[in-house]
């Protein structure tokens, strides 16, 4: 599953919902784990959508294996109607349990004996509006309004359509059939293999057995579809879109035929199904883009669609990274699949990881290795230097759990972490390792030991060792040196490993095995590697015989505070050193800032040292940085003066980049553009909002998609009552999916207060579709979180309708994460401990924290500030 944004995901903190009433499932009190005494050997499932009605009939015969005697047997259902269910062709009682999400079928009076057996069950299901079990999508075309029916099963969400084993160890084989209008397109993991009449307007489509796998893969869709086609050796590519579309597809299917190569290759077992779709789907989730059904992965349309009139350039690297992510699980997730959630990161950190590999070497001008340093690799340590923090492998029991399982530190982290271990035992050795571990166990559950094993048998190294301190515990490693001495071509410094924390709660000492790397400034290899652990200082030498510098590449997973004439000596060097140090040196220095290990002053010099003609992406970061400053400002008496002072920075590199696209400029050009447009639109820079509002004048359709979502961005910040209400009438106008879904986040940036409450009243109403009125709620948080979430617990029975179940407990709360008034903090303390179970509370814990944090960092940085901009 790939997590809601791309690469800069964590610098926007897109907020999610949450609800009061029904805040969690009732589940979420009970461990999740069925009985161990019977596994599902094969499903036979056939339903009949009513699309209309939003209902479902299903029919189901499991093959069961009883390991021991049996008087009752245990699955997963949840919101089903059981109509009737025999064993062996006996007709046996049931009992459902819904705060456990179970159906308890009842042994016949002499029992279950061991051996193979077969359960049919007949049920009835509803369709949701929501990204949560078989749901609905609405959405237009030319033809008119149109309904596309499409599932969503991860993490716990299979029960929803059929009761079976919900979990990922009860793994097997699955057939499929689905009775449908005949003008509309069926499919599902396998190809079809039979059709037939059912009557006058429907048809039964079969589709082939699935190799054996998780429950949580299996996938379903139904509507007035198109699907194109192209063959990359044994296996067919498809895109399936609503009509009139799949040449908005081109780009992902020819990604994703060169990521299949490279996939057969490096992971030296080939894509075992015969086809593999990649279904859009006109919608949006407040939780993920994609999910990696094996063989019919779903992309929710921004994620895999390419629309050269409405997408900026910046979507074909987050189209590219996000099928490489969802076909990376093809083999990590789907065919080796993690035993239990406790290791989800084996499925999402090595996604994330296989993506940005493959983006990067397929793509050597992006230069992802310096984006993964900006922005995955900062969103992990920013979150893991918090006391809220957990390890990368976590204890999960409850469904709410798992559901919180999917964020900063399974994924970048994770991500991270492999990087590091790559680079630590070598690509070669690495890669073998990973082959050995997919032949090994293909088709079956691991542990991450699993993994680790495999990996110190094709290295010779005991990774198990080093990698258990970084996987089995939270927090960040920091490494402080001292001043370096070289003399006959020898550099000697002294190194130690304490925490590097962001908050008090955080600077319990922690220790890790950690490999640290050293190289002269400038280079990219390593000179020398040292294991460095524990707080005394441990002396290390390289042969160097000038300046150096610590972590090369920023492959390593800690931060580095350098002793001062050091700093200073890097500082004066800083555009020298290849792109993926200066973006680390420059990232370090601000955390460092930010946690009181140096002064804020002595970053602001830093920045100094950055020229108008750097590398566009270095100069992303800055301006992330300088937005967070302004965060952290806003509706201060120092504000304006600071604005005017970041205004003057980032004024030169508009002018630089410049409104619209040239030809041959840099993918990191067009991303600088993209994002300077909307920050000096919400600095308030006049020139800026001019011209962006010149450019609405003259037409939406006339404005070029490299900036279209950055004028709507910051018309929609700067607009009054008018304004509004015209991105409100072209919203409501608007036929296609994605140019409407742009339009109505617009609508939701409005910096103004009543035109937020506007927005979030809309939210409620039948105007948008369910997922749009959902994104509504989040956009409007970003600029109001005291607002959004206030608004969302006072609505909390209506804004319950438009989320998925098994997210609800993290929502609402998160809605409030970019606040920093304690007072939402305790809100949102009192909130969880009101509505939350105390297994819920690991997302509220995180907000509040972060909130409080905001806090500390106004008053931290404020008086370096006030002297920067001579205030």
């Amino acid at each position: 599953m790939f997590k809601k944004n791309h690469l800069k995901s964590f610098l926007q903190h897109a907020p999610l919902l949450l609800l009061p009433a029904l805040a969690t499932s009732a589940f979420a009190q009970s461990e999740g784990r069925l009985p161990e005494g019977t596994k599902p050997l094969h499903y036979e499932i056939s339903v009949a959508p009513n699309a209309k009605d939003l209902n479902f009939t299903g029919r189901e015969t499991i093959t069961v294996d009883v390991q021991n005697p049996e008087q009752q047997i245990t699955l997963n259902s949840a919101d089903l109607t059981i109509n009737g269910i025999k064993l062996d062709g006996q007709t046996v009682n049931w009992k459902l349990e819904p705060a456990a999400q179970q159906l308890l079928i009842n042994a016949p009076n002499n029992g279950i004996s061991v051996g193979q057996h077969q359960l049919v069950i007949d049920y009835r299901g509803k369709i949701n509006q929501s990204a949560a079990g078989l749901f609905a999508v609405d959405y237009q075309d030319s033809a008119g309004p149109q309904r596309m029916l499409v599932t969503q099963f991860e993490p716990a969400d299979a029960r929803h359509f059929a009761p079976m084993w919900d979990q990922p160890d009860a793994k097997a084989t699955f057939t499929m059939a689905v009775t449908a209008p005949s003008d509309e397109l069926a499919f599902s993991n396998m190809p079809v293999v039979a059709t037939e009449k059912n009557g006058k307007d429907l048809i039964t489509t079969r589709f082939a057995e699935t190799p054996k796998m998780s429950s949580y893969l299996l996938f379903l869709g139904v509507g007035k579809l198109d699907r194109k086609t192209v063959k990359v050796g044994n296996t067919e590519v498809g895109i399936i879109t609503r009509r009139g579309a799949a040449d908005q597809g081109d780009y992902a299917l020819n990604a994703a035929s060169q990521i299949l190569n490279y996939y057969n290759d490096y992971f030296g077992t080939p894509f075992p199904l015969p086809k593999m779709d990649m279904i859009a789907v006109p919608g949006t989730s407040q939780f993920f883009s994609a999910m990696e059904n094996w063989g019919a992965i779903m992309y929710f349309d921004r994620a895999v669609l390419f629309d050269p009139k409405r997408s900026p350039d910046s979507a074909h690297q987050y189209i590219f990274n996000v099928v490489a992510h969802e076909m990376a699980h093809q083999w990590f997730g789907d065919l080796v699949t993690m035993n239990w959630w406790d290791d989800l990161w084996l499925n999402e950190g090595f996604a994330s990881w296989m993506a940005a590999k493959v983006t990067g070497d397929l793509n050597p001008n992006w230069n992802i290795p310096a984006q993964t340093v900006a922005y995955t690799r900062q969103a992990a340590l920013a979150v893991d230097a918090k006391s809220t923090t957990h390890p990368i492998i976590q204890h999960i029991a409850t469904v709410d759990e798992i559901d919180q399982a999917f964020d900063t530190i399974t994924y970048s982290k994770g991500q991270a972490v492999i990087g590091m271990i790559e680079a630590a035992i070598g690509p070669d050795r690495f890669r073998d390792g990973l082959r050995h571990y997919m032949a090994t166990y293909k088709y079956t559950n691991t542990t991450t030991d699993n993994l680790w094993g495999a990996l110190s048998q094709a290295s010779a190294q005991d990774v198990k060792r080093f990698a258990d301190s970084f996987t089995l515990q939270g927090g960040v490693p920091l490494i402080r040196s001292s001043e370096p001495t070289i003399a006959g071509g020898i550099t000697r410094i002294n190194l130690s490993q304490d925490r590097f924390a962001l908050d008090p709660a955080s600077h319990t000492p922690r220790d890790w095995f950690v490999p640290v790397a050293m190289s002269a400034a400038g280079q990219e290899k390593p000179a020398a590697t040292f294991t460095i652990s524990g707080p005394s200082y441990q002396s290390v030498h390289a042969t160097i015989d000038t300046l150096p510098i610590l972590n090369p590449g920023q492959f390593g997973y800690y931060r580095t505070l350098y002793a001062p004439q050091h700093f200073k000596a890097l500082s004066d060097r800083l555009l020298t050193l290849p792109l993926s140090d200066q973006i680390g040196f420059v990232s370090d220095s601000m955390a460092l800032a930010s946690g009181n290990y140096q002064s804020l002053d002595r970053h602001l010099a830093l920045l100094g040292q950055i020229t108008p003609d750097a590398d566009p992406l270095l100069w992303n970061v800055v301006l992330q940085q300088l937005d967070g400053f302004d965060k952290r400002l806003d509706r201060t008496t120092l504000q304006p003066a600071y604005r005017s002072r970041a205004i003057a920075l980032l004024k030169p590199q508009l002018n630089r980049v410049g409104w619209a696209v040239t030809q041959g400029e840099s993918t990191s050009t067009g991303e600088l553009r993209e994002d300077v447009i909307p920050l000096l639109g919400r600095l308030g820079d006049k020139d800026t909002i001019v011209e962006a509002r010149r450019y609405l004048s003259n037409g939406l359709d006339t404005i070029p998609p490299s900036i279209r979502e950055a004028v709507l961005n910051v018309v929609g910040y700067n607009a009054d009552k008018d304004m509004w209400d015209k991105l409100h009438d072209m919203a409501r106008s608007e036929k296609d999916p994605n140019g409407k879904f742009q339009l109505y986040t617009a609508l939701a940036t409005a910096r103004n207060d009543e035109l937020a409450r506007r927005t979030l009243d809309l939210a409620l109403s039948d105007e948008a579709n369910v997922p749009t009125r959902a994104a509504l709620i989040s956009a409007v948080a970003r600029n109001h979180p005291d607002l959004a979430f206030n608004w969302a617990v006072d609505h909390g029975d209506k804004v319950n309708e438009l989320i998925e179940e098994t997210a609800r407990a993290r929502f609402i709360v998160n809605l409030a994460i970019t606040g920093d008034n304690p007072s939402l903090a305790a809100s949102v303390n009192a909130y969880a401990q009101k509505y939350l179970p105390e297994r819920s509370r690991q997302t509220a814990q995180r907000v509040s924290n972060q909130i409080l944090y905001n806090n500390v960092q106004r008053t931290l940085l404020t008086p370096a500030l006030q002297r920067w901009v001579g205030a």
